[in-house]
């Protein structure tokens, strides 16, 4: 069910392995975007771990993509903005990882960014 939270700042649709959140209260197709957004994410964890690791291997020392997808914790997709961000990530508790998607299969990720 979509409800606004305070934490966030924003609408939010959770799941047990994703949560959805929306700047401003999304259209009523929101349920079937979250869907199917999650599907691709999921399908292509892979891909998307390979990004994620060419970013972190240095600074994480972390030893393959495998590793990566064990510690990148329940993502924050929003769909409005084409992002992701891992804040309850454990590789350390100091970094918030987060890229850009430019399409709703995550074929194509970009700028992968680590802040903290």
């Amino acid at each position: 069910m979509l409800k606004y939270s305070d934490d966030y700042g924003a609408y939010i649709l959770e799941f047990e392995d994703v949560i959805f959140c929306w700047d401003e209260q999304p259209d009523d197709n929101y349920e079937e975007i979250a869907n199917n957004l999650r599907e691709a994410y999921n399908r292509n964890i892979g891909r998307i771990a390979e990004a994620v690791y060419a970013e972190i291997e240095d600074l994480f020392d972390v030893a393959d993509v495998d590793e990566v997808i064990s510690k990148l914790g329940k993502p924050q997709i929003y769909p409005d903005n084409g992002q992701v961000t891992y804040c309850e990530n454990i590789f350390d508790n100091l970094h918030i990882i987060s890229f850009e998607y430019s399409d709703d299969e995550f074929s194509e990720i970009e700028y992968v960014s680590i802040d903290g």
